[in-house]
């Protein structure tokens, strides 16, 4: 009959060997900055993705000092725009991989002629990321601790009673 001890290791094994035989996947910020816009900017970057997935471009007017007059965003690749011109705001668009080049630009406005923005573009491969192969020896190193504690207590020997 198996000990209660044992039967919870098995099972936090079992539970583990569950876990790992799920799908990962690999969310990636690829640009993420604050940045002063004084009169009328335009800012470009230029990015490689990995292979297929989901591209999501965030563009934020930090109305500090004042509300920008305009911002605006465009993300093309080697085929052409991918969507329409973007405003303020969050959209995302599904990739091909390569390459991807994402503009910005705007117009400051009031006494100081300038603003802040934020630009953040992550990337979400569709493309499930494989876990290692060390999974199998994690497990089969628990195994032989678990096996290893077993034997140990099936050999000591019995202390003898104080009497």
């Amino acid at each position: 009959m198996l000990k209660p001890n044992l039967v919870r290791q098995l099972l936090l094994m079992g539970a583990l060997a569950v876990a790992a035989a799920t799908p990962a996947s690999a969310d990636q910020v690829l640009y993420d900055s604050t940045g002063f816009l004084v009169g009328q900017q335009s800012f470009t970057d230029s990015l490689t993705l990995s292979g297929p997935g989901t591209l999501t471009v965030t563009l934020t007017d930090m109305a500090w000092p004042e509300q920008l007059a305009s911002l605006n965003s465009v993300v093309s690749s080697s085929s052409g725009l991918l969507g329409p011109e973007m405003g303020a705001g969050t959209q995302s668009f599904q990739v091909t991989g390569g390459p991807i080049v994402v503009q910005w630009f705007g117009t400051a406005q009031g006494a100081l002629d300038a603003g802040v923005y934020g630009m953040e573009i992550q990337f979400q491969s569709t493309t499930p990321v494989p876990l290692p192969t060390s999974i199998a020896l994690l497990l089969s190193g628990l195994l032989m601790l678990v096996w290893q504690r077993r034997s140990r207590k099936t050999s000591e020997p019995d202390e003898p009673v104080p009497g």
